[in-house]
């Protein structure tokens, strides 16, 4: 190791700036230096910032060097620890601002290796402040208080980030955090390959499962100059808003694999293989199983993935598990799970298939949870329907309505477009002018035929190492990528999307996984300590640590001032303690009969 020195011309003026480098050689045999740690600038610092740089030195020892190579002279000592008198009226604990949360999201930052892969990305750009800080910044603001960048510029202050980093609150520009989208945006794939490898080293992430689904967001504004801004199907229920579709992959675990930004009318089945094999060549050629809902499983995409070996798990279409509705009534149910006596999960196994020599496996599974959410689902849009076909019938009677062709048209809204409503009702416009009415009549088997339907779900699978009462897990996993989207779109506030250029939008979803990534790490880290909290639960206790300035004035006329944290409580300790990032011990108050010279 050694310590490198950079100097910066701007303005007419020189700037030095410092790091610990390490000389490691590649598996390719090649010599590269990688950056230990950043220290910036070392002029004009005070013997109380010296301490904070020894802390972020991999050894103390190395301090003297260091301050010989910047051209500073330690104080002489000024003696034993004295005692003082103060004013009680003067002390003050002023200028409080957030320590834990912000302090646990950068030591996962830290802990995923990011600070040093984004300053060998984009550390050679000459800027104010590095940009491998700007990106911290952004990143722990995302996962604890998400804020447009104009709302980060304001937030910064109120937070001990900058004392964390090691960085002048002035530094930071508003400017900086639109250069640092724009920048690290570009490193998107090499940021994705570091997460799968670093949380392969970190968790032992086998990643023999792969969880892919697809999901929107919304865009404010027109966005004439941004490709990917289309409007098609809106999860979000805005039709009215152009959008941007995100394709995300995770493990068993909910770890963020690799994710793609794509064009808002992408359909769900065309991204599917892209993004798999986008995936394969980060993550090697290993055999994984990959698992993907219904919406993506047609014969086109499950043909191809046959014809390449590539094992599978899905779900099908309503409409193909409706060919097997006497099995469903009348066939062998083996049951899973069952509570107080009554089967919660229930499967049967098919037939199996054999399509370009390889065997699909089939698989009926049946679940009285989701058979209870269906049927409550179910009912709601059937009541809504006659409801809205009575007052149809009432209209066309009272001569509201004439025509026949507003008529079914009115009838057709009436029912809506949800397929499981399909067939139950059929309409007959009778008489004529002022005589008209509306007769309708419903199908009760096929109203029965929907209700045996409802729960049961047919697996198709090449796998052949899970056994029949392994799939239906499984694929449960599945709810792990629901689970992803919700806290992006929810806790991270993903959507809505304000910015208009695309690259920078794009940037705005990098970041978003990036602090998902982070969600991810603290609540591994703490489910494995014994912990049950949420991550989202955890920051918001740790919230209330908060740093200020103590300060107290002495009889003799002196006021001393000091940075310190308030006290954690017994629980904000454990968790701490749990996560193994306990608070910085030069902010917490000493123990005066250990160690006075602290104080």
């Amino acid at each position: 190791m050694f310590i490198r020195r950079m100097r910066q011309q701007r303005q007419g003026r020189t700037y030095t700036y410092y790091s610990v480098v390490e000389t490691v050689r590649t598996p390719e045999g090649r010599v590269r230096q990688r950056t230990i740690c950043y220290l910036g600038r070392l002029d004009n610092l005070r013997p109380p910032d010296w301490l904070r740089v020894a802390e972020r030195l991999p050894d103390p020892a190395w301090l003297p060097l260091l301050q010989q190579e910047a051209g500073y002279t330690p104080p002489p000592p000024t003696g034993p620890v004295r005692s003082v008198t103060l004013d009680p009226h003067s002390i003050a604990w002023t200028n409080p601002r957030r320590l834990g949360d912000v302090h646990v999201g950068l030591c996962a930052w830290q802990l995923l290796g990011l600070d040093r892969l984004l300053e060998r990305l984009v550390g050679r750009c000459r800027t104010r402040l590095p940009l491998s800080l700007v990106a911290a910044l952004i990143a722990v603001n995302r996962l604890v208080e998400p804020r447009s960048e104009l709302g980060i510029f304001r937030w910064w202050p109120t937070t001990a980030l900058p004392e964390l980093l090691g960085v002048a609150r002035d530094r930071l520009h508003l400017n900086l955090l639109y250069r640092c989208l724009s920048e690290v945006g570009r490193h998107q794939q090499t940021i994705e390959q570091h997460l799968v490898e670093r949380g392969r080293d970190l968790f032992g992430f086998a990643n023999d499962l792969v969880l892919y689904d697809l999901t929107s967001t919304y865009f404010e504004g027109r966005l004439a100059g941004n490709s990917k801004a289309q409007r098609g199907y809106s999860r979000d229920h805005r039709p009215d808003c152009k959008q941007l579709c995100l394709a995300l992959a995770v493990n068993r675990d909910g770890f963020p694999l690799g994710f793609e930004s794509l064009p808002g009318n992408s359909r769900d089945a065309v991204t599917l293989t892209p993004a798999i094999e986008r995936l394969e060549q980060r993550c090697g050629g290993v055999r994984r199983l990959v698992c993907f809902d219904r919406g993506m499983a047609t014969e086109a995409n499950l043909r191809h993935w046959r014809q390449t070996r590539r094992p599978y798990l899905c779900a099908v279409r309503r409409a193909v598990v409706r060919g097997h509705l006497d099995i469903i009534r009348h066939g062998p149910w083996q049951v899973l799970r069952q509570q107080a006596g009554e089967p919660t999960i229930e499967v049967q196994e098919l037939p199996s298939q054999c399509h370009e020599d390889v065997t699909e496996r089939w698989l009926l599974c049946r679940s009285a949870g989701s058979h209870l959410k269906e049927r409550q689902m179910f009912e709601n849009r059937l009541a809504k329907a006659r409801q809205k076909l009575a007052r149809l019938q009432a209209q066309v009677t009272a001569g509201t309505f004439r025509q026949a062709e507003v008529i079914h048209r009115r009838a057709r809204q009436a029912i809506g477009r949800t397929h499981d409503l399909r067939g139950i009702f059929t309409w007959e416009v009778q008489g004529r002018g002022a005589t008209r009415t509306l007769q309708v009549d419903e199908n009760a088997a096929a109203i029965q035929d929907q209700r045996d339907l409802q729960g049961v779900y047919l697996l198709r699978t090449t796998d052949t190492a899970l056994s029949a009462a392994e799939l239906w897990p499984t694929y449960m996993l599945l709810t792990r990528v629901e689970t992803a989207f919700r806290n992006l779109k929810t806790d991270l506030v993903l959507r809505p999307i304000f910015h208009h250029k695309e690259n920078r939008g794009d940037a705005h979803v990098l970041f978003a996984v990036l602090a998902y990534a982070l969600s991810v790490t603290i609540q591994l880290r703490h489910r494995r300590a014994g912990g049950a909290l949420t991550t989202v639960a955890l920051l918001e206790d740790l919230e209330r640590v908060q740093l200020a300035e103590l300060s107290f004035q002495t009889l003799a006329g002196e006021r001393l001032r000091f940075e310190r944290s308030s006290v954690p409580t017994a629980e904000q300790a454990a968790l701490l303690d749990a996560l193994g990032w306990p608070i910085p011990t030069r902010y917490l108050p000493p123990d005066l009969g250990t160690e006075p010279a602290r104080l």
